[in-house]
């Protein structure tokens, strides 16, 4: 669990599955998936051409569809 002081910070965190799931200090969760080959190119570029993580892209993407507020 994540504290205001960051003196104390358990980063393990059971998942879904039973199994154990890191989180970071800044409350971000690894997830892994699998894209056709023609989206992971045009995420890519498109992270290349406006200088983005590909993270940064499927985020706003992710935030957008679900409607979450940035």
């Amino acid at each position: 669990m994540i504290s205001d002081s960051n003196t104390e910070f358990d980063n393990e965190r059971v998942g879904p599955r039973g199994g154990t799931t890191t989180l970071t200090k800044s409350g971000m969760v690894r997830k892994n998936f699998w894209l056709p080959v023609d989206e992971a190119e045009a995420l890519r570029l498109k992270a290349f051409n406006e200088r983005r993580t590909e993270a940064d892209i499927i985020r706003q993407a992710l935030r957008g569809t679900l409607g979450l507020e940035d």
